[in-house]
C-alpha cells in the first residue's frame, strides 16, 4: 500500500507549486503535436487558456530562445523511460527572456501514439544566483491544477514528484502521518526507505537546525492559518551527511478537514561550500598582500646592517680589532637575512608536511649567547634594558641548532621590536625536572614592558600571516610568519609554547623544550686545533672538477680552493663536464663539485651519465654544490649517484672537511 493512497495527490499536487504537461504526437505525417498543461504552465510559458493544444504546441516552440532550440530538440529525442531533464531559455511574450528547468520521460502506456509527461519550472532567479556565486534561496513551490481529462488518467504522481530537483516532504499534524517524501528529499535526509521515515518522523522534524532563532516561532505561528513561511535549515547537522537546504514550508486543510503541511527543500551545501571557500580565499589574499607589503621592510633591516658595517669595515681596516668586529656583525646579518628567505619557503614546507628536524649536537649557552647579538644594533639604538638569565647544567644536547636558533630570534626578535624606547627585555632559561630519562628539560621564557596585544588577538597569534597592526599602523616590521613557524617548530620538536600579553604593559612566551643529552668527546678541543694547517698541509695538490655556470660563485668557490693549494679547474653546464673527465686520465681529477641548476645538461643528469661509465671514472666522488638545502632535496642528489651534499651560502670549514673525507680519506678538517 503506497502513502499516497487515500489522498487528494491534487489539492497535493496544487498546493506544491509544479508546473506540469503532457504532449502527445500522431504517427502521422504533418498532424501539428497536442501540448496539455495545467494551469501554472500556462503562466509560466505566456500561453492563453482559450488556445487549442495544437495552438499551445506551436506558441512553446515559437518561444524557445534561438541558440538553445536545437539542444532542445534534441533533448526531446532523446526522452526514453528514464527521466531526462534540460535547463533551456524561454522567452516570455510579456516578461522576456527567463531560464526554464524542464525534466520528463516518455509514456509508453500510450499504444497508438508518442506522449511524454514532465514539469517546467523558472529557474531564471536561480541561474542569477550561480553566476553571482551567492549561496541565495531559490525554491519553487507551486500550486497545479490538472487537466483530469489528460493526467489523472494514471497514477503519475510519485513518478512526477520524484523528476523535481528540490525534495517534498508532506505530513499531517497532529499524529505526523507521512503522507509522502520524494527521493530527493530521502536523499536530503539520508534514507532510502520511506517506512523507515515514517517510524522516526517526529525525531526527524525536530532534529533540524535552523540557523536563525526567530524561525521556529514562525513555523509555529502557522498552525492556525493557511500560510507559508520561507527559511534556512541544515539537515543532519554535524554529520557526514550534513546538508545546508533553503525550505518553504506551506500549511493547509485537506479536503477531509486535515491539517497537513508540506515542505520543500533546495540543497544549496555546494553553494554554502563555495561561499566559505570563495571568503578564506579571499582573507587569504588579503594576508599575502599584506605579506608582501611588509616583507620588503624586513628585508631592508639586515640588508642595511650589511651596508652599513662594510662601509665602517673599509673606513677602520687598519683597525685589526674593529674590522674583526664588524666582520663578525656583518656575517650575523648575512645570516639573519638568510633565515628571513628561509621563513618564507619554510612556511611552504610546513603547510606541505615536508619539513623536518636536522639533529646534531649543540651547544645551549652558545646558541643563546648569540642571540643578543642578531638584535644588539636594535637593542643599543632603543636604549632598552636587556637581561639575560641562564640557570641551566646540561650545555651540549642532541637538536636542530639551526631551528632552536629560529624559534627564539622569533620570539625575542619580536620582543625587541615591540618594546618601545628605554623599555626592558628579559630572557630566562631554565634547566627544570627532565620529561624523560636521558634528556635535559629547558624552559625558556621571553619577556618584554612593549605594547602588548589585545586578547582577542591571542587567539590568532599563531596563524599565518597574521599580525594585529600593519607596519604603517605600528611603526614595526613583520611578516606575520614568523609565530606561525615558531609553533609549528615548537610542536615538531614535541614541545609547549604559551603567551600571555596585556595591552599597554607588555607580553610573556613560554617555551618547553627537552632534548637528548650529548655524550661530549674527550679532549675535543685539542683535536680540532690547527686543523687549517693540516688541511692546507694535505689537500696541496689536489685537482677538482668545479661545475658551476653562476660566474660569481664560480670566482668564490675558486678562490677558496686555491687558498688551500687545491688545483681547481670550471666546467660551466653538465655536458662540458663530462667532456673534460672524458679528455683526461681517469684519475686526473680527485673529485667534482657539482652545481644543480645549469644550462643544457644539470648536476643530476651529469652524475646519472657519469656513473654510467665503464671505467674507474664512474667512481670518482661527486659533491651537490647548490642552494637547494632541504631534506628532499639532499635525498634527489643521493638518488643521482651523488656521495654528499652541500648547500650554498658555501660554510668554509664544511666544505674542506666534505673535501679532505673523499680526497684524503679522514673524517675531520675543523
Amino acid at each position: 500500500m503506497s502513502l499516497l493512497d487515500g489522498c487528494d495527490m491534487e489539492e497535493l499536487l496544487r498546493e506544491s507549486r509544479l508546473g506540469f504537461w503532457k504532449i502527445e504526437f500522431e504517427e502521422k505525417e504533418g498532424v501539428t503535436p497536442c501540448f496539455y498543461a495545467d494551469s501554472v504552465t500556462d503562466e509560466l510559458m505566456g500561453i492563453s487558456a482559450d488556445m487549442t493544444p495544437e495552438e499551445r504546441f506551436l506558441f512553446h516552440r515559437a518561444h524557445i530562445h534561438q541558440d538553445d532550440m536545437e539542444m532542445f530538440l534534441e533533448y526531446s529525442d532523446k526522452l526514453s523511460e528514464e527521466r531526462t531533464e534540460i535547463v533551456y531559455r524561454y522567452i516570455h511574450p510579456i516578461s522576456g527572456e527567463m531560464y526554464v528547468r524542464c525534466s520528463g520521460k516518455r509514456d509508453f502506456a500510450e499504444k497508438h501514439r508518442v506522449c511524454i509527461i514532465g514539469f517546467h519550472q523558472d529557474i531564471s532567479r536561480t541561474v542569477r544566483m550561480e553566476k553571482e556565486k551567492m549561496a541565495e534561496k531559490r525554491l519553487a513551490e507551486q500550486n497545479y491544477t490538472l487537466r483530469k481529462e489528460h493526467l489523472l488518467q494514471r497514477d503519475y504522481y510519485k513518478d512526477l514528484l520524484d523528476v523535481q530537483n528540490c525534495g517534498l516532504m508532506a505530513y499531517t499534524f497532529p499524529g505526523h502521518r507521512l503522507i509522502h517524501m520524494n527521493a530527493e528529499a530521502l536523499r536530503i535526509y539520508g534514507y532510502t526507505d520511506i517506512a523507515e521515515v515514517q517510524s522516526k518522523l517526529g525525531p526527524i522534524i525536530r532534529g533540524v537546525y535552523y540557523p536563525d532563532p526567530g524561525t521556529i516561532d514562525k513555523l509555529k505561528a502557522l498552525r492556525n492559518v493557511d500560510d507559508n513561511v520561507e527559511y534556512e535549515c541544515i539537515i543532519n547537522k554535524d554529520t557526514e551527511k550534513e546538508c545546508h537546504s533553503m525550505a518553504k514550508t506551506q500549511i493547509f486543510t485537506t479536503p477531509d478537514g486535515e491539517r497537513a503541511i508540506v515542505t520543500t527543500f533546495l540543497d544549496v551545501s555546494r553553494m554554502v561550500m563555495l561561499k566559505d571557500a570563495l571568503k578564506q580565499a579571499e582573507e587569504g589574499n588579503r594576508a599575502k598582500t599584506a605579506f608582501l607589503f611588509n616583507m620588503s621592510h624586513d628585508l631592508r633591516t639586515p640588508m642595511n646592517a650589511i651596508i652599513g658595517f662594510s662601509e665602517l669595515m673599509k673606513r677602520h681596516w687598519d683597525n685589526r680589532e674593529l674590522a674583526e668586529n664588524y666582520l663578525y656583525k656583518l656575517k650575523e646579518s648575512s645570516n639573519y637575512l638568510l633565515e628571513i628567505i628561509n621563513n618564507v619557503l619554510e612556511t611552504a614546507r610546513i603547510e606541505s608536511g615536508k619539513e623536518s628536524l636536522q639533529e646534531s649536537d649543540c651547544n645551549i649557552r652558545s646558541l643563546y649567547e648569540d642571540l643578543k647579538i642578531i638584535t644588539e644594533g636594535t637593542l643599543e639604538k632603543k636604549h632598552l634594558k636587556f637581561e639575560k638569565n641562564l640557570r641551566i647544567t646540561h650545555e651540549n644536547v642532541i637538536g636542530d641548532p639551526l631551528k632552536l636558533k629560529e624559534i627564539f630570534v622569533n620570539i625575542l626578535g619580536n620582543a625587541v621590536k615591540y618594546t618601545p624606547k628605554y623599555g626592558k627585555v628579559v630572557m630566562t632559561i631554565t634547566e627544570i625536572e627532565p620529561e624523560k630519562e636521558g634528556c635535559a628539560t629547558f624552559r625558556t621564557v621571553i619577556g618584554d614592558s612593549g605594547i602588548g596585544m589585545k586578547q582577542e588577538y591571542l587567539e590568532h597569534i599563531f596563524e599565518p600571516f597574521s599580525r594585529e597592526k600593519t607596519s604603517s599602523e605600528s611603526g614595526v616590521i613583520g611578516t606575520g610568519l614568523g609565530l606561525s613557524i615558531v609553533k609549528s617548530l615548537v610542536e615538531m620538536m614535541n614541545g609547549r609554547i604559551s603567551v600571555e600579553s596585556e595591552e599597554g604593559k607588555g607580553t610573556r612566551f613560554t617555551v618547553v623544550l627537552s632534548h637528548p643529552v650529548a655524550q661530549i668527546k674527550e679532549q675535543e678541543e685539542e683535536k680540532m686545533q690547527n686543523t687549517e694547517v693540516t688541511c692546507a698541509e694535505e689537500l696541496k695538490g689536489k685537482r677538482i672538477l668545479v661545475a658551476e655556470d653562476n660566474a660569481l660563485n664560480a670566482e668564490i668557490i675558486l678562490t677558496i680552493l686555491k687558498d688551500y693549494g687545491i688545483e681547481a679547474e670550471l666546467a660551466a653546464d653538465g655536458d662540458i663536464v663530462i667532456d673534460m673527465l672524458k679528455r683526461n686520465q681517469a684519475d686526473y681529477y680527485d673529485m667534482i663539485l657539482m652545481d644543480i641548476q645549469m644550462p643544457h645538461m644539470d648536476g643530476y643528469e651529469a652524475t646519472k651519465v657519469i656513473r654510467r661509465l665503464e671505467d674507474r671514472r664512474a667512481e670518482i666522488p661527486i659533491v651537490a654544490m647548490t642552494a637547494n638545502a632541504f631534506a628532499e632535496d639532499k635525498r634527489k642528489t643521493m638518488e643521482a649517484g651523488m656521495d654528499a651534499h652541500l648547500s650554498k651560502p658555501l660554510n668554509v670549514p664544511e666544505l674542506m672537511e666534505t673535501i679532505r673525507k673523499f680526497c684524503v680519506g679522514k673524517q675531520m678538517c675543523q
